[in-house]
């Protein structure tokens, strides 16, 4: 039997239950009994670190209001045709509750909507989701929505803009002591509050990594002692900085802090390359560079040969190699900057993404790969700048929206032109192979069918008339075949042979 996370067992039903400061509840009290008395509020945006009851309070909302919930978490692919389909429909449709039974919004029954994690929401498979969530919110939606973020600054100013941001801080650490207590109690376990202490301090205002260790802690114990504790300390995201900062001003062994870092390899060693030209120079940035270079191989093996035990080498020589590299700590202060490569990567995202989607079209419906598709696109490119006649129909052949039209003729006007003669004529691709037919005449149809059947019948005809010309000399053979096969069944082994 698969046991219950104590995070989901445990998380709060109401608000009264939720441990966050009162002015915070407050506020989402007052916006929620606005959406009750028929007065549409902002979106809410909950913004803070992980695990400090961003998701909690939401769902807890719907709890103590009797609220339908509809939600989109980050492990659900969020393009804008998802975003648009469930999303859509859960913000502007009525509420249909899990049992069936149909709430109308007139009788106060409302349905929350809950995007979880939207600053990550510009991931590979997230291709305008934002860009979707942002219509959606300006048309004003029926239904109350409630967005996550651990990072809102990750978001576009105008998407911000649209909600109402509620900023979350870490929790206090007896805040956190306080509910590992009360889950402690109610599963029958007895802990030193010593252990719990060091369980929270541990956690880093992390309420729901505190509860992971306590369950994984507790699993097969009815006792908790602070020497059961494993004290896996944990690395927050921000600091990598502090991580940087000893490898390029200290001669402390760094080795296992690196290890301990929420980053893989592959990508902190796009940290360090960024950063290492701000703090070495001459002869000491060369021989850095060297030691990042052969980091740099043993990663490229891994991804060759799937052998991540050299992780190890990678990691060693990409720290302490650069960090041995220089005579002396370096001075200062340096403001050490995120890798450029990832912003560059991200605004050249769409673009990629659009091409990807587009090569798929071509080559699924001129049947060849998305490889052989590539040759084609200078051609189609040529057909949607012809007259109006050929590239809209070209465009309604490979099935092409107004984002591949844009992409493809760089142009929004004429896309939105292509677009429009389409609808006008009611052009677009038809699958049902049926569509020949439409412009033959019913008569041909019928006459060619008439044809086909006498046919059919000729040959029925000529296959009877052969089989009553069979002669007799034919047909004895065939009955002496046949006594021949019977007799040579009822012989016995040994005088067959």
């Amino acid at each position: 039997m698969e046991r219950e996370l104590w995070v989901e067992k445990y998380r709060p039903k109401r608000l009264e239950e939720v441990i966050a400061p009162r002015d915070i509840i407050d506020k989402v009290k007052l916006w929620a009994k606005k959406w009750e008395m028929g007065e549409p509020q902002k979106p809410l945006l909950l913004a803070g670190p992980p695990g400090v009851g961003k998701t909690s309070l939401a769902h807890a909302i719907a709890g103590s209001f009797g609220w339908e919930v509809v939600e989109l978490n980050a492990s659900d692919q969020r393009n804008w045709r998802i975003i648009n389909r469930i999303v859509g429909e859960g913000v502007f449709n009525e509420t249909i509750s899990s049992e069936g039974e149909y709430y109308s919004s007139r009788e106060g029954k409302l349905k929350l909507v809950i995007l979880d994690e939207v600053d990550n929401i510009h991931k590979k498979e997230d291709l305008g989701g934002e860009g979707a969530l942002i219509k959606l919110i300006k048309s004003k939606p029926k239904q109350p929505m409630i967005l996550t973020a651990n990072d809102p600054y990750n978001l576009s100013a105008e998407l911000r803009n649209l909600c109402e941001m509620i900023q979350f801080k870490r929790l206090d650490k007896r805040k956190i002591i306080a509910v590992l207590e009360k889950i402690c109690s109610k599963e029958g376990i007895k802990a030193d509050k010593k252990a719990l202490e060091a369980i929270a301090l541990n956690a880093g205002g992390d309420l729901r990594a505190a509860i992971n260790d306590l369950q994984a802690i507790a699993e097969g114990r009815k006792e908790i002692r602070v020497e059961d504790v494993v004290t896996a300390k944990r690395v927050k995201e921000l600091d990598v900085f502090t991580v940087m900062m000893k490898i390029f001003k200290t001669k402390i062994p760094v080795y296992g802090d690196v290890m301990l870092l929420d980053e893989s390899p592959e990508d902190f060693i796009v940290w360090i390359d960024e950063n290492l030209p701000l703090e070495y120079s001459g002869k000491e940035l060369e021989e850095a560079y060297d030691y990042l270079s052969r980091a740099d191989v043993f990663l490229g093996r891994v991804r060759r040969r799937q052998y991540y035990r050299l992780w190890r080498y990678a990691t060693y020589l990409m720290s302490c190699g650069v960090q041995q590299a220089k005579k002396e700590a370096k001075k200062g202060f340096t403001r050490y900057r995120r890798p450029a490569i990832w912003q560059m990567l991200f605004q050249t995202k769409s673009k990629r993404e659009a091409l990807r989607r587009v090569l798929s079209k071509i080559g699924k419906y001129s049947h060849m790969s998305k490889r052989k598709a590539i040759d084609m696109l200078p051609l189609i490119r040529i057909l949607l700048n012809q007259e109006i006649e050929i590239a809209a129909s070209v465009a309604a052949f490979y099935d092409f929206d107004l984002d591949d039209l844009e992409f493809l003729l760089q142009d929004k006007k004429k896309a939105e032109e292509i677009l429009k003669y389409m609808r006008e004529r009611g052009l677009h691709r038809i699958e049902d192979e049926e569509f020949f037919f439409k412009e033959v005449n019913k008569k041909e149809v019928k006459k060619v069918e008439k044809e086909e059947a006498e046919k059919r019948g000729e040959l029925k005809e000529g296959e009877e008339k052969k089989d009553k010309e069979e002669t007799k000399e034919e047909k004895s053979k065939k009955k002496k075949r046949k006594k021949t096969k019977k007799e040579s069944q009822k012989m016995t082994l040994d005088e067959f042979l």
